[in-house]
């Protein structure tokens, strides 16, 4: 599927610590990367949320996160990506939306999900097999809590609540945008049908992304949703420099300590169920093919700009996700790769897509 409208620019980040710097000195690294993109003109900025993985992320508390971007960013959309709906707290998920909405003056998106790792939800005591169900559970109950007014009960196999009061509503009518990333095309059909937006991971192999990305636009026209607010998410570790040789020679130094991070992440849950499969091998031991097959874009703004254009024609991906601080690149080398980006990556990508314009919250309404 080839998207005819413009690609809208992402910030994605892990928030992975390093080494290299205090922990205070990264969140203080984190903050100015979001008022950066913001400044810059990025539509979105997306954290995540992950537990007990060592230096892989410092997003264990979305609220948290997101609280302090809304305070320091003034335009950027900001939300999870994602929520771990198999460990979290319905309810409490669903009145620190409400606050974030108002905090941020109606600029949130929010992001739920399942969550991917074994031993995150083994830690919390919960058992991994009914994260499916938790899920779906806490979707409807989010949604529940966000569009009904005046108090009320719900009795789910997970979560029960009685008499429950939530004094206010969502700024954004009838709540923030919601996406669901996931790969299950089943799955994807039905969140697509309720205005549900997907998205994916670069590290993914497109033959295991594509059908779940073909459901949701499939599902999404079928639905009469308008065209102008399908999302289609593509997330990518992304360096773009003057150069194709520069942005090939910093991903291929830091690129690695990312993947590392990813290893002993998974390697927390290979020590719980005895999984053998590495998904990164390919990537630490053939780096070129994992280029060539966009695990991750580097090169100059022509290349990268050529390179969006493939995952927009190959999927109809319409927001590109950059994690641009990763491994253990310097600030400078991030802030100059996104201003690169925004000035000369994403003219050449949406030259032919007509006006695009910063993504407003009038724009952004839910379904």
């Amino acid at each position: 599927m080839t998207s005819t409208g413009p690609v809208y620019p992402a910030v994605f980040a892990h928030m992975a610590h390093k080494p290299t710097i205090s922990i205070h000195e990264r969140f203080a690294e984190f903050v100015a990367e979001a008022k950066l993109a913001d400044e810059l003109g990025f539509d979105y900025f997306f954290t995540t949320e992950h537990h007990f993985s060592g230096d892989f992320s410092l997003s264990p508390s979305q609220p948290v996160t997101l609280g302090a971007l809304t305070q320091a960013t003034k335009n950027i959309r900001i939300g999870p990506m994602i929520v771990n709906m198999t460990v979290s707290d319905p309810l409490r998920v669903a009145e620190e939306i409400l606050i974030l909405d108002h905090m941020s003056n109606g600029r949130l998106e929010i992001g739920l999900g399942r969550g991917s790792r074994v031993h995150e939800h083994v830690t919390f005591g919960v058992r991994t097999e009914t994260d499916r169900a938790r899920l779906a559970e806490g979707i409807d109950f989010v949604v529940k809590a966000l569009t009904t007014r005046g108090n009320f009960s719900s009795l789910g196999e997970f979560h029960q609540y009685f008499d429950v009061e939530l004094p206010w509503e969502p700024l954004q009518k009838p709540y923030p945008p919601v996406w669901v990333p996931t790969l299950s095309p089943d799955s994807a059909r039905s969140y697509a049908l309720r205005g549900f937006h997907n998205a994916g991971i670069a590290f993914i192999p497109w033959d295991r992304m594509r059908p779940s990305f073909e459901a949701s636009n499939e599902a999404w026209a079928e639905a009469g949703h308008p065209p102008e607010n399908r999302r289609l998410g593509y997330m990518a570790s992304t360096i773009v420099a003057e150069t194709d040789e520069e942005a090939r020679r910093l991903m291929y130094e830091h690129f690695p300590h990312q993947v590392s991070l990813f290893e002993y992440e998974a390697s927390r849950s290979y020590a719980i169920t005895g999984a053998q499969w590495d998904p990164f091998e390919d990537l630490k031991t053939k780096l070129t093919e994992s280029e060539d097959r966009l695990a991750f874009l580097c090169g100059s703004p022509e290349t990268v700009a050529e390179r969006i254009g493939i995952l927009k024609a190959e999927f109809g991906m319409n927001v590109y996700l950059g994690e641009f601080a990763f491994g253990l690149l310097d600030f400078d080398d991030v802030a100059r790769s996104m201003r690169l980006f925004m000035d000369e990556v994403m003219p050449r990508v949406n030259r032919d897509a007509g006006p695009s314009g910063r993504v407003g919250r009038q724009q952004q309404h839910h379904l």
